[in-house]
């Protein structure tokens, strides 16, 4: 993150965050930021300025801070941390049991919860969609679907 200092034609100066330093880029490769209450948000359709920077922004803190998943809107976007995380007990499989997606942070058993409650209620198949790059996790996240049930 950088805070924008001077406007300079098709360039600007901004103030990078990290340490201060003062860089000149061209105008089109500065992206606008949100506000902090924003940092972290468990659904990037919340976020007010949704561009490239602000979402890999988002994934890069909440990855950090150990959250894995994250919402865009319908979709659950999962970074693979490539190793294991005590995130799948019997225990947090029932702190999801019967509960809404927004009621819960976002995690795979919100997703398999709300595929099955849709299935009793409507009397109707479901199906969740994996996809993603060869290593990135979806084998993983299908068996702890499945495994849930």
């Amino acid at each position: 993150p950088a805070s924008l200092k001077e406007e300079r034609g098709d360039e600007v100066v901004v103030e990078l965050a990290e340490n201060g330093k003062r860089v000149t880029v061209p105008k089109d490769d500065v992206q606008k930021m949100n506000p902090p209450k924003f940092t972290k948000v468990e659904d990037m359709a919340e976020l007010t300025c949704l561009n490239e920077a602000s979402v890999l922004h988002n994934l890069k803190d909440r990855y950090y801070s150990g959250l894995i998943y994250t919402y865009s809107g319908l979709f659950c976007v999962v970074i693979n941390p490539y190793k294991n995380l005590p995130i799948y007990t019997e225990q947090i499989v029932e702190m999801y049991r019967g509960k809404k997606r927004h009621e819960m942070p976002p995690h795979i058993y919100a997703i398999s919860e709300t595929a099955y409650r849709s299935m009793l209620q409507d009397r109707e198949d479901q199906s969740i969609l994996c996809t993603g790059e060869s290593g990135a996790g979806k084998t993983e996240n299908t068996m702890k679907e499945i495994g849930r049930a």
